[in-house]
């Protein structure tokens, strides 16, 4: 039992771990490189994110047990990088200003606008969906209360991560934007994706039993 890696033998402890420090990660890279008031932090390429999802993958492989892991390692990767690109695309559209022209009334107007920027957060769901979907197809037991769950708290991380930099450090407003830049909402994310292989390794290991 002790040659097993960790992420084996702790699987819950190892995933919070790696929810801790990629949260660390992203908070200690934007405030040495742009500082807390910049706002370049937007615009920039921040390294703790591909450093955090790759700490994810290498634990979803060690704790998953599929016939082509190597397959199922770059089916990740790719996932991952087309996952941060949509992503990327749906919180500036989410979260950017946005100007009303046009002929119309400027209240039908606006309201376009806030369903269009509601509808581009909303689809960030897909995020957990697909991932549990892409782990069912190489053959992890994902169910889908489990995966229901993983969306449902993968959306609720926003408002948890909001109140609590506003509750806990003092300042800004508790909106999702500092949730995200605050650094406390990557934690809640990673958690909640890990959720379902979780849940599918504890179905896997008693039916073993």
């Amino acid at each position: 039992m002790s040659s097993l890696p960790s992420s084996l033998r702790h699987p819950r402890t190892t995933l919070l771990i790696i929810a801790l420090l990629s949260g660390i990660a992203w908070r200690a890279e934007l405030e040495l490189r742009t500082g807390w008031a910049s706002l370049k932090w937007i615009g920039q390429f921040h390294w703790a994110i591909p450093a955090g999802v790759l700490a994810f993958i290498l634990w979803v492989l060690g704790v998953t047990r599929v016939q082509r892991p190597g397959v199922f390692a770059a089916a990740l990767l790719i996932y991952s990088t087309a996952a941060y690109v949509i992503v990327e695309m749906l919180l500036k559209t989410a979260f950017g200003r946005s100007i009303m022209l046009g002929d119309d009334d400027q209240h039908s107007i606006a309201r376009e606008i806030f369903n269009r920027k509601l509808t581009c957060f909303l689809l960030i769901v897909l995020v957990p969906l697909t991932f549990s979907l892409l782990c069912r197809i190489f053959g992890v037991r994902v169910r889908i209360l489990p995966v229901l769950a993983s969306a449902l708290l993968f959306m609720l991380s926003w408002p948890l991560a909001a109140y609590g930099f506003f509750y806990l450090e003092g300042h800004g407003d508790p909106d999702f934007i500092h949730s995200l830049k605050s650094g406390y909402i990557i934690p809640l994310l990673i958690l909640s994706l890990g959720l379902p292989v979780i849940r599918a390794r504890n179905a896997q290991a008693s039916s073993h039993a």
